[in-house]
């Protein structure tokens, strides 16, 4: 997977983006980052693993800039009836096979924020990106 990520870098982005091993269970070892990513991570864990998963970033973050954002780059499900009725109905589908298959589930911007205001009081969610499926949370340490 880093070999890979590494091939898809432009020689813009080259010199200030790295990759490297961890596990999202345990306190992240780097400091002053620009930024931590989290790509589709959550989904797929309970909510009890991703407080865990989101409580081992406080101490990257801590040790980084304030400005530093944990962005966390997956499915962010819409309140019910404010997208087209086919597109949430795909959401929705894969959120019942998340907890058929792996017993987590697809989550709202409000669950996120719950999960992690329960990792970290100082979390704050600043920005949401989503025009679909697909959306990236700007978390910051207070």
């Amino acid at each position: 997977m880093l070999a890979e990520g590494e091939k898809l870098l432009n020689d813009n982005v080259r010199d200030r983006v790295s990759f490297a091993r961890y596990n999202f269970f345990e306190p992240q070892p780097y400091r002053n980052a620009a930024a931590f990513l989290m790509r589709q991570c959550t989904h797929d864990w309970c909510d009890r693993d991703v407080v865990t998963m989101f409580k081992s970033f406080v101490p990257g973050l801590e040790g980084s800039k304030p400005s530093t954002p944990l962005l966390i780059n997956d499915i962010i499900m819409p309140q019910p009836g404010t997208w087209p009725r086919h597109a949430e109905r795909a959401v929705r589908d894969l959120d019942m096979l998340m907890m058929v298959g792996f017993g987590s589930k697809e989550r709202t911007k409000e669950e996120f924020e719950i999960l992690l205001k329960e990792a970290d009081s100082r979390y704050e969610i600043r920005n949401v990106h989503a025009t679909g499926p697909m959306g990236l949370l700007e978390v910051y340490l207070k």
